[in-house]
């Protein structure tokens, strides 16, 4: 049977290997002959491509001026000072756009603004355009987003045009199409912009012809381009890349040769293989069970609890209801490892394995999906019942500290379940919810078992919910501000705090801040919110005049055109000198509009805000904001924080944002401290601020002001004297 075997694995890797030959020679050929039509499909795909992300940023461009409630409100009221302070300002000193209009509903253009000084709007926007216009946007819904585009002739040149209504953002299904204005933006598409589009895709030569005929323009790709009228008026042109040339002269000899040494290569290959598949029929069964057993435990792992889980037994047990998954994630091992090494912490996880395990019922399933995660799965009619018990028993059983080498160490854990129920549930779904709310466990306060349920997993349609409610709560009060305390890491003195928003609904309980923040922006209630955090904070900071306070800025407040004055009102207003705020921004505006974002921030220095990049390193931040745009803070995000002290990669990553913080003379501030092992290596490192649980949770206003006075005129937490401040901070 073995020899069978054997036998039948050399005589397919032969084949394999003839099959191989033919099949690289038989590639050649072909490829040589379909290279060059690949190349010129490649190209037109890019060039589609690149049009249709000009088309989209047209787009974007025109939602984001025609959906501005003052723009609808200065149109209604004929404000032609607004006009040209905030839409004319856009073409004339950003150059966001070539062209800007408003087109009234009876077709004649109010207002409209070009960079050429030789042509007019009027010019361009012809009655013939208009009514091709008025055709592009016959069913345009009256909604966000909904901008349409298009190309124009502009006697001698092509223009991309993009059109949406201007609209009150509010109650925008009440209002009447027809009786809305055009808001038209548009770009002229030079040989500059062209050049430069092209170089993107390593096309040196795309241009616009008025003609192309594919006999006289031989080697010659072209898209055609059409107008609001569904006329060609002209066509992109370029030259595709002819890469199969270059194959046929290059290619054979080096293959020929790779196909020598494939050859030989394989053969001993063959000769290897069939010794080893002897040796591999001889241990199959023992490979079979180490493949799906942890070494180190002897539980499950990854890849025979994923088995286990698709097993018949269990798909039936989802199906009827009656699967239960506990998944943990443990933290503590990195104190082990560094204390006493690696065989400590391996020690330390066979005696948690151990502990946990005699505490589970006797049919559950225990496996190690990871380096410190664990998954339980349980069934029976009684599922749900005693997972929550299980669930509960992991967490007290190991408050308990575990003894290795003759030291004390604590380990915490995160424990989230999940119950099957619905149809359409697989098991693997089961553990994804367990796994879900593990997390949630993980991102609590309290150290509990944490059950999933379907809100965890919200999706857009519970948007408009949240809109709702989020108005109500405005208007009601529900929302509170509280504030965590940031200290210098050098001796741990309180020297600020930063205002955190948060809302517990009456309908729908307490709501993420990136759930209910991410819709305000999105509906406009930003701006209400903003105001409803400078002014509290305002009112509470009068209580810490010694205190700098901390506000973070969404993006959306900052496009606002009076943003900086009615800030600056606010805070005079309150009593409040604005060197004492601190105003945290993400790398969200830079990125979008880098010429309003710095003229915004500029005026806002020279109001005497402090500003601070917020969450640097998490997306597109780079060191050209912090030299572009006039930033007194660097805030480094928790992610680079959490990892410190665990691997190396981490303590050099902290080490250089903080060398690049002094070196471009910004103060830096570390997020989510939660250990004095974080706390020693952020100051081994000359770290200005941290900030984090190890210091204080997020406070309420009356906890801030009991805080300083707990700590006397030094405002220094002390860990080794003030336990009631550890407790606060280990919560």
């Amino acid at each position: 049977m073995k020899k069978a075997i054997t036998g039948g694995i050399t005589l397919n890797l032969i084949a394999g290997i003839v099959i191989t030959i033919v099949t690289v020679v038989a590639a050649i050929l072909w490829m040589s002959a379909r290279q060059n039509e690949q190349a010129a499909r490649s190209t037109e795909t890019m060039v589609i491509g690149g049009v249709e992300a000009e088309k989209q940023r047209i787009q974007s461009l025109a939602n984001d001026y025609a959906w501005w409630q003052d723009f609808y409100d200065a149109y209604a009221a004929d404000d032609s000072e607004w006009m040209v302070t905030n839409i004319a300002s856009s073409v004339e000193e950003t150059e966001i756009a070539d062209l800007m209009a408003v087109i009234s509903p009876a077709g004649d253009v109010p207002y409209g603004w070009m960079i050429a000084e030789d042509v007019g709007p009027n010019d361009i926007l012809t009655p013939r355009v208009i009514d091709g216009i008025r055709e592009l946007t016959y069913d345009m819904p009256v909604a966000p987003q909904a901008a349409r585009s298009s190309f124009i002739e502009t006697g001698g040149s092509i223009m991309l045009i993009a059109v949406s209504r201007v609209a009150p953002v509010y109650e925008p299904e009440k209002q009447d199409a027809a009786a809305l204005p055009f808001f038209v933006a548009g770009i002229t598409l030079a040989e500059d912009e062209l050049y430069e589009l092209g170089k993107s895709f390593l096309i040196e030569d795309l241009r616009i012809e008025p003609v192309f005929d594919p006999d006289l323009a031989a080697g010659s790709s072209a898209t055609p381009i059409v107008d609001l009228a569904g006329e060609t008026v002209g066509f992109f042109v370029w030259t595709p890349p002819t890469p199969g040339d270059a194959v046929l002269r290059s290619i054979f000899l080096p293959i020929a040769i790779a196909l020598i040494l494939f050859c030989i290569v394989a053969f001993v290959t063959a000769y290897r293989a069939r010794r080893v598949a002897i040796a591999l029929a001889k241990s199959e069964k023992e490979a079979v069970i180490a493949a799906r057993t942890d070494s180190m435990t002897d539980l499950m792992n990854r890849t025979g609890f994923t088995e286990l889980l698709d097993s018949q037994e269990f798909r039936t047990a989802c199906r009827d209801g009656k699967l239960a998954v506990v998944y943990m994630d443990i933290n503590g091992f990195k104190a082990v490892n560094d204390s006493i090494g690696h065989q400590g912490g391996d020690e330390l996880v066979e005696a948690l394995a151990k502990r946990v395990a005699s505490i589970l019922p006797a049919r559950a399933h225990f496996a190690r999906i990871g380096g410190d995660e664990f998954a339980v799965a349980i069934l029976g009619d009684t599922a749900r019942q005693i997972a929550a018990e299980t669930a509960a028993a992991v967490v007290n059983c190991l408050d308990q500290p575990f003894t290795v080498h003759g030291f004390e160490f604590h380990v915490t854990v995160a424990v989230g379940y999940a119950v099957a129920g619905g149809s359409g549930l697989r098991p693997s779904d089961i553990v994804r919810r367990a796994d879900i709310a593990m997390y949630q466990a993980k991102n609590g306060v309290e150290r509990e078992a944490v059950l999933y349920n379907a809100t965890m997993e919200t999706g857009a349609l519970e948007k408009k919910q949240i809109e709702t409610a989020l108005r109500r709560a405005l208007e009601r009060g529900e929302l509170e501000v509280i504030y965590q305390p940031f200290a210098r890491a050098n001796d741990l003195q309180i020297v600020g705090v930063e205002a955190l928003v948060r809302w517990t609904s009456r309908e729908l309980g307490l709501v993420s801040p990136s759930m209910f923040v991410t819709v305000a922006e999105e509906t406009g209630l930003i701006h209400d919110l903003g105001r409803f955090v400078v002014a509290r904070t305002c009112k509470d900071a009068v209580a810490w005049p010694d205190l700098r306070v901390a506000i973070n800025l969404s993006p959306v407040q900052l496009r606002e055109p009076n943003f900086e004055a009615e800030l600056r009102d606010t805070i005079s207003a309150g009593g409040i000198d604005p060197a004492r705020f601190t105003l945290e921004l993400t790398e969200g505006i830079l990125v979008s509009n880098p010429a309003i974002a710095q003229r915004k921030l500029n005026t806002l220095k020279g109001m005497g805000f402090m500003l601070a990049l917020d969450d640097f390193g998490t997306g597109f931040s780079s060191i050209g904001y912090l030299r572009q745009f006039p930033f007194d803070v660097l805030k480094v995000d928790r992610s680079f924080v959490r990892d410190i002290g665990i691997n190396a990669t981490a303590n050099a990553l902290i080490q250089s944002l903080v060398s690049l913080g002094d070196a471009m003379e910004l103060s830096v501030v570390a997020e989510g401290i939660e250990n004095d092992d974080q706390l020693k290596l952020l100051r081994l490192v000359q770290c200005e601020y941290v900030q984090g649980y190890l210091i204080s949770q997020p406070l309420p206003a009356k906890g801030v002001t009991a805080l300083l006075s707990r700590l006397g005129p030094s405002r220094s937490v002390s860990f080794e004297t003030d336990g009631q401040q550890r407790g606060t901070a280990a919560s």
